[in-house]
């Protein structure tokens, strides 16, 4: 009986560790988004990225309005992330990097980088 015991334990820990592991290798979810330095300061607001059936689609909104990332990629080896927008007609790059709870990387436009962070809303 012990043995058991030990047993449903030990498969109901592995079982919450999987979940969250599975979670932070992906980029799917809410993230508080910011991007520093542009000409027309700082854009801040909600990041939402979905997943289904392996493929990613990922929407910026902010007080501005709404920016869908066209050809948002992940690649879960590497944790590398990137995509495309359209900013008022300017084209946008997107690349970052996925660390568990926390995006980093940049928004390039015109040849200038301007940095970007994003954390996961709980």
């Amino acid at each position: 009986m012990k043995k058991l015991i030990f047993f449903l334990l030990a498969l109901v820990i592995a079982s919450c560790a999987s979940t969250k592991s599975s979670k932070t290798n992906s980029p799917a979810g809410n993230w508080d988004y910011l991007i520093t330095g542009t000409p027309e300061g700082d854009f801040k607001g909600v990041m939402t990225v979905t997943s289904a059936d392996k493929v990613y689609n990922a929407i910026l909104k902010s007080a501005q309005g709404d920016l869908p990332i066209v050809r948002f990629t992940f690649d879960k080896a590497t944790k590398k992330i990137g995509g495309e927008l359209d900013y008022q007609g300017t084209p946008v790059f997107f690349d970052a990097i996925l660390a568990g709870e926390l995006m980093t990387g940049t928004m390039s436009a015109g040849g200038t980088n301007f940095p970007f962070t994003a954390t996961r809303q709980k």
